[in-house]
């Protein structure tokens, strides 16, 4: 029987999940945790075969929760359970060894399908979501600096603004500004938030 333990921070979600779980004789759910700072001692409690871990989560979110699993437990299985499907959520989850990647509202059958394709040894994952991993995969990351000038721009501020903020002349934000429309294909500051946006890379 395979074993499964969920970190989600709605309580909604996991009783849902427990009762998904429930109906397949297969599996059995056996612990729960409603944020991802409870991860690794969930994991040290009831060593799961599979830990369903929410991306979006308030203190301590889905990405950080798998960093830290996986580096106490190299080889827990980990499926992400979430409603983002932005690209950058998608690649450093199945980067950092996600073991599938599931939509929060599929159908019962889809993610019972899901944990037992893990347990099989594949990946779970869309097409859709495969297809957003590769693209990423395909792209330049934005650095920290860059992340931090284009959350700026997103809440309107100038170049200028920008630079007293930062302790950077106008001119290093420009340089830092054309490196980062290159890095995203973006033509100019109102395409560089939407990408950013869409690819998870602000809020």
């Amino acid at each position: 029987m395979t074993t499964v333990a969920i970190v989600d921070d709605h309580s909604v979600v996991r009783i849902g999940m427990k009762y998904v779980i429930m109906t397949d004789r297969e599996f059995k759910f056996v612990g729960e945790a409603d944020d991802g700072a409870d991860a690794v001692p969930l994991v040290e409690r009831v060593r799961p075969d599979i830990l369903l871990l929410d991306v979006r989560m308030p203190v301590t979110d889905g990405i950080a929760a798998l960093k830290a699993v996986l580096a106490k437990f190299p080889d827990q299985k980990v499926v992400m359970l979430t409603m983002s499907d932005s690209e950058e959520d998608v690649y450093q989850a199945i980067t950092l060894g996600a073991r599938g990647y599931v939509i929060k509202d599929n159908s019962p059958i889809n993610i019972i399908g899901a944990l037992k394709k893990v347990m099989a040894g594949d990946l779970a994952v869309s097409d859709a979501v495969r297809s957003a991993y590769e693209a990423r995969k395909s792209e330049r990351g934005l650095t920290a600096r860059e992340k931090e000038i284009l959350l700026l721009v997103s809440k309107g501020c100038s170049n200028v603004e920008i630079g007293d903020m930062l302790h950077l002349s106008p001119n290093t934000v420009k340089n830092h500004l054309k490196n980062l429309f290159e890095a995203l294909g973006a033509a100019d500051r109102a395409e560089a938030v939407a990408i950013g946006l869409r690819r998870g890379l602000i809020s």
